[in-house]
């Protein structure tokens, strides 16, 4: 009855369990009934994607035990059995949201700082490639956010669902700010590496705009995404933080 993890397009993501467990990642705790067997636990992870499917659907309203069993094909005795109640399987759906979203920002990073460095490298010793410069961040940004709009569209989604609730719940409200600053120390390490006087905020300001920029590409349908919008919010926004950056040439530390 349930979409499989494959196909729900909010669980599905790269092979890359290796490459997460060597990093320093934030602890993931879960609150519902702790399984030993691998077979319990492998329901428990389907009752949570379940969740997360009707969480893209429906809202984190929608989550209902009833309505989360039928959406896992499973009795509703195993939904009670591991989540002694909703609170507990809302809580531990958006665990699951943030324990896949933990490569989000990392996998930006990792796939575009050495560019990004060599791009800025290339600025510093030429500054009339400066707007050339701006501009191929600006498209890969835009690019980007694409990607995430046709392949993730689902993970985004809920990302939505989840910061309204939010605004409701305490608990999710702990998770969520732990998360927030666990993502922000990439972007905070970056932009240190490449000279930013004010790395903290820079980073809440490039998350913030990719933030805003995957929204707008929500309110409407995929294919009438304005990237040129997109690709004008990313310009301004570089520009002015290259016009914060040391007068230095950046490299990455050995």
């Amino acid at each position: 009855m349930g979409t499989s993890a494959e196909t729900s397009g909010v669980i599905a993501q790269p092979d890359k369990d290796k490459k997460r467990r060597e990093r320093k990642e934030i602890q993931i705790t879960y609150q519902g009934r702790r399984t030993a067997r691998a077979g319990s636990e492998q329901r428990r992870k389907d009752i949570l994607e379940a969740a997360l499917r009707i969480v893209v659907r429906d809202g984190v309203r929608g989550v209902r035990h009833r309505a989360v069993a039928a959406e896992a094909g499973v009795p509703l005795s195993a939904t009670t059995y591991y989540f002694k109640d909703i609170s507990d399987l809302i809580t531990d759906t958006f665990t699951l949201f943030v324990d896949i979203g933990n490569a989000k920002y990392h996998d930006l990073i990792e796939e575009y700082q050495t560019w990004l460095i060599a791009a800025l490298e290339r600025m510093y010793s030429d500054p009339k490639a400066r707007d050339s410069i701006i501009s191929e961040i600006s498209l890969r940004l835009v690019a980007y956010v694409r990607k995430q709009l046709n392949d993730r569209r689902d993970y985004l989604l809920a990302e939505q669902a989840f910061k309204l609730e939010c605004l409701r719940n305490d608990k999710l409200r702990m998770i969520a700010d732990q998360h927030t600053e666990f993502l922000l120390k990439d972007l905070y390490s970056f932009f240190t590496k490449i000279g930013s006087k004010a790395p903290k905020v820079d980073s809440i300001l490039m998350m913030e705009m990719l933030s805003v920029a995957e929204y707008h590409g929500l309110l409407q349908p995929t294919e009438e995404f304005d990237e040129d919008w997109a690709y004008d919010l990313f310009s301004r926004g570089i520009r002015h933080m290259l016009s914060e950056l040391h007068e230095t040439t950046v490299s990455i530390p050995g």
